[in-house]
């Protein structure tokens, strides 16, 4: 009887223990990785507690396979699944669980920018690369041919953590395969690469592509029925800019663009592009440093001197840029061209400069002498005709020349006897004045003039007079004034004719009677000139 109710109250003693419950929470307490320091790491790892993860910047130089993390601090009381330091393979994210009342897993992986580079002579485009299969591909005109191609770039890694072969030693990839193989040799383990060549007929190729200070000129020939264009960007930079469609010259088979707004003296790349059939194909980048600016000398005509009754256009003779005929109109007690201090143009103080066409009193012989303002120099006098020599050294590509000017155009007055054979306007017609620019390469043993100023006009010889027609002119522009106007700022774009030779010289020449290198002007015809600038970039 007594065993029973023994039982019985035991088995009511576990009954009633089985439906007690614990009803005290585990406090939530996330636990993270809360600072980690890396052996061979580049900057600042990368932790982000909310995805639990932790991005490790490798140097180039680091063995990825062999990752010393040496300090790893955690939440207080967090127990790890596993050891964190010590060395770990990173090319595989790490797995790391953190404990105390919950768990919580955090990730550790690594990134490496190793600069691989493989680039040969008339290459296609950018180089593919597989580098979880070591291969590299490179695209070649298929004119240069496979049995001598010349390797510009070849680097797997930084040495002396990478020993690869000499460029110079892989040249032949004129197999079945288009394909030379190179042994790497990185941090004591041996990999073989497979570097490709593959022969592609162009859709797009440069024909041009030239600096000047703020614009690049490009042109390129490609394929009918493709779509073709220009990008570019500044050496450094991992975004390309598609060029404006609004600086395409023309398009289709051929394009021309000026690329606009660049820095000068900054290097640049440009890549043309043809796309058919939704594949895009590129050329090669062309890489180019685009020039300096330079301001003309004395632009603002404030700065002149006057000796032995000359007006010249500069302080002294070593800092002269710009000439005149004066002292040729000298003889006959006259300044052609002098500064002047009135009715300047809006904005304007100071002074500008004033060309008058006067007839002077020579020995005895009226002659015609336009007013004009050159970059040169005088020359000589040779008996009553002055000698002016055009022209100074300068190497840049302007794109057009800017500045002020005001026109009085007088009735033509003056006019040899026996006329000019129909060369020139005749008395009673209008006169008219000219400015005009010239980049070009002349060369002064065929032109005449100085080394400095190369371009020798002497009006005892047409043969010597200069023109838009003239076979050392690079690039020109000129504007031209057959009617009075007021004071007013113009822009002379200057159109290049050839990109393939580089200037030597530029010569600018205003003039008050365009004809005067044949005595026929007008002595009422006046110009006034003003604030003249280079301008190297288009709007």
């Amino acid at each position: 009887m007594k065993r029973l109710i023994s039982g019985i109250i035991a088995a009511t003693a576990l009954l009633v223990s089985s439906c007690i419950e614990n009803d005290i929470p585990y406090p939530v307490i996330p636990m993270d990785i809360l600072a980690i320091e890396v052996e061979g790491s580049e900057g600042d790892c990368t932790i982000d507690y909310t995805n639990r993860t932790i991005t490790i910047p490798l140097a180039e130089n680091t063995d990825i396979q062999h990752v010393r993390i040496t300090d790893v601090t955690l939440t207080e009381g967090a127990v790890l699944s596993k050891e964190i330091i010590g060395v770990h393979d990173l090319r595989f994210p790490q797995y790391f669980t953190l404990s105390l009342y919950q768990d919580y897993e955090w990730v550790i992986t690594a990134e490496q920018n190793i600069d691989r580079r493989f680039s040969v002579i008339g290459q296609i485009g950018e180089t593919v690369w597989d580098v979880p299969r070591n291969m590299a591909t490179v695209y070649r005109r298929a004119d240069f041919g496979l049995d001598t191609v010349t390797i510009t770039q070849l680097r797997f890694g930084p040495r002396p953590e990478y020993d690869y072969p000499e460029p110079s030693s892989i040249r032949d990839f004129n197999n079945d395969t288009h394909m030379q193989t190179a042994i790497v040799d990185a941090f004591g383990r041996r990999e073989i690469w497979r570097l490709y060549v593959e022969p592609k007929v162009p859709q797009v190729d440069f024909t041009r592509a030239v600096a000047g200070s703020e614009v690049i000129w490009v042109k390129a020939i490609g394929v009918d029925g493709a779509t073709t264009g220009v990008r570019y960007r500044k050496q450094g930079d991992e975004q390309w800019i598609e060029a404006d469609q609004a600086w395409y010259t023309s398009n289709g088979g051929t394009i021309e663009v000026a690329l606009r707004h660049l820095t000068p003296e900054t290097t640049y790349e440009v890549i043309c592009y043809a796309t058919t059939n939704d594949e895009e194909q590129t050329t090669e980048i062309k890489t180019l440093k685009t020039e300096k600016v330079f301001r003309l000398p004395n632009s603002s005509f404030e700065d002149w001197s006057f000796e032995g009754n000359v007006h010249y256009p500069y302080l002294s003779a070593a800092e002269a840029w710009w000439g005149t005929g004066n002292p040729a109109s000298k003889i006959a007690g006259i300044n052609l061209t002098t500064p002047h201090t009135e009715d300047l143009h809006p904005g304007a103080t100071g002074r500008c400069t004033q060309m008058w066409s006067q007839k002077a009193n020579v020995m005895g012989i009226g002659k015609f002498a336009a007013g004009n303002c050159f970059v040169g120099q005088f020359d000589r006098i040779v008996g009553t005709n002055g000698l002016v020599a055009f022209g100074r050294p300068f190497t840049l590509r302007p794109t057009s020349l800017k500045g002020w000017v005001k026109y009085n155009c007088g009735t033509i007055d003056c006019v040899p006897s026996g006329g000019t054979g129909g060369k020139t306007p005749d008395v009673g017609e209008q006169d008219g004045g000219i400015i005009y620019i010239a980049i070009g390469d002349w060369d002064y043993n065929i032109y005449g003039g100085t080394a400095e100023s190369p371009v020798l006009v002497d009006t005892r010889d047409e043969k010597t007079f200069f023109g838009p027609q003239n076979e050392g002119i690079i690039a020109y522009g000129e504007i031209r004034f057959n009617e009075s106007c007021e004071w007013y700022e113009f822009d002379i774009p200057l159109e290049y004719r050839n990109f393939d030779r580089k200037p030597t010289h530029i010569i600018i020449v205003c003039t008050s009677s365009r004809y005067g290198d044949y005595f026929v002007g007008s002595t009422q015809s006046k110009m006034w000139i003003d604030d003249f600038e280079l301008m190297f970039d288009y709007e």
